[in-house]
């Protein structure tokens, strides 16, 4: 009896801490993060730092980069994030890596006309949020740089085709979009009624089901 009741008492405890990271922590972490982007601040590294980020932390990232005729665009710092820049003006694109204390990402963004924008990324978390109104997002578990750029390119074409989307002409400094983006997501999620609540939702669900999966091509031709 003595056994069946801490068997008991320990099940009531973990049930207690699932339904409190479901809808304590969870909530109060979105909260937090929208927050965060409110007032967004970069720190662009100086000169003396931003080599070493570019030859040595990712020497294969510049590389491609550079492969690819992408030009050096500044390293930045995010809270705990370094951000290292790439842009390619002609395709109106730039290449990011992210380096954070979770790991290593890549993801590219390419400028439209009319305030338009495709991100293509390597981690669910640029999936937790919805994206604001004319900002396409898609996310694939590819480390690989070449194949999520033939991604990217392959969405920038159909988005091109189908939307008869044109790529921005004046392209602006990536520390400008880069802002404008955050407070664009931060304005869009603070627009949801109960949104620290429906991050649940976002975050166990919504994320993972768009993992791996292209833009809605039929629904971009709908959206503004």
């Amino acid at each position: 009896m003595l056994a069946n009741a801490n068997l008991i008492n320990v099940l009531l405890m973990l049930a207690v801490m699932f339904v409190g990271y479901l809808f304590i922590l969870i909530p109060i972490l979105i909260y937090y993060a929208i927050q965060h982007m409110r007032s967004p601040q970069l720190i662009l590294m100086p000169e003396e730092e931003v080599y070493d980020y570019y030859t040595g932390k990712c020497g294969s990232e510049s590389e491609w980069a550079r492969s690819r005729q992408f030009q050096e665009a500044g390293v930045y710092r995010w809270q705990q994030n370094f951000i290292l820049v790439w842009e390619h003006v002609e395709s109106a694109t730039y290449f990011q890596v992210t380096l954070s204390p979770y790991g290593r990402f890549h993801n590219f963004t390419t400028l439209f006309a009319e305030d338009y924008s495709l991100l293509t990324a390597n981690d669910r978390e640029s999936l937790i949020f919805p994206a604001p109104p004319r900002r396409f997002v898609q996310s694939f578990g590819i480390e690989q740089i070449e194949p999520l750029y033939e991604k990217h390119a392959s969405a920038v074409e159909d988005l091109i085709r189908i939307k008869h989307l044109e790529l921005c002409q004046e392209f602006p400094e990536f520390e400008e979009s880069y802002l404008a983006s955050m407070q664009r997501q931060h304005e869009h999620v603070r627009s949801v009624m109960f949104y620290p609540v429906r991050g649940i939702w976002w975050y166990h669900i919504d994320r993972r089901s768009r993992f791996n999966r292209p833009i809605d091509l039929q629904q971009a031709v709908l959206d503004n």
